[in-house]
């Protein structure tokens, strides 16, 4: 038999124990709540990541968090091939390139899922996006820092940018009392503020 075979084959056991066995432990993360879910096989840098309550990621998602932290809060969910990239380059430097000097001293910069969230399929979370409580992120959205995507909106395209709310503010209001305690309610002048800016800038 040839080495290239044999290297091959030792190769794919280790392929299968790495995105089997190894990817499945839940002793290396950040915080895994004993509800949430990571489907396999999934590619994360689990030190920094933090799934809570009742959250799950699809199969075939890399979560690039070695920098910065990937939190996803309570009852949030993506789909399959999620993207997540939590630090970035320091390209802005003047005279700095792609693979030059400095280029690996990257910079932290958190992803933020809230509450009740659902990640479409293949979905791209930037370095910083922080997704607002209650959000639905339409299927190939890219995210990025520079836009806002509040509370109970729908978001799509690249990069995604606010599309509508998919409640009313009077539903928004209504769906905080039923579904948190007063303490962990959005403040309703939030929402207000929110709701009339958004479609005040459509």
């Amino acid at each position: 038999m040839k080495y290239s075979i044999i290297k091959q084959i030792f190769k794919d056991a280790w392929h299968a124990v790495k995105f089997g066995y190894l990817s499945s432990r839940r002793d290396r993360y950040g915080y895994i709540h004993p509800t949430a879910v990571v489907y396999q096989p999934t590619w994360a840098t689990k030190s920094n990541m933090y799934l809570y309550r009742n959250t799950k990621i699809g199969e075939n998602s890399q979560i690039n968090a070695h920098k910065g932290k990937f939190i996803m809060k309570e009852n949030s969910r993506s789909g399959m091939f999620l993207t997540v990239i939590a630090q970035n380059h320091k390209f802005k430097t003047i005279g700095a390139y792609p693979g030059g000097p400095g280029w690996n001293e990257e910079e932290p910069a958190d992803v933020i899922v809230e509450e009740d969230v659902w990640l479409g399929t293949n979905v791209t979370l930037c370095p910083g996006v922080h997704i607002g409580r209650g959000c639905v992120v339409a299927a190939g959205a890219v995210c990025i820092k520079s836009k806002e995507y509040p509370p109970y909106s729908i978001i799509g395209g690249n990069p995604a940018k606010f599309l509508k709310f998919k409640f009313t503010l009077d539903e928004q209001i209504e769906h905080e009392k039923i579904r948190f305690k007063e303490e962990n309610r959005l403040p309703i002048e939030l929402l207000r503020n929110n709701y009339e800016r958004f479609y005040k800038n459509k």
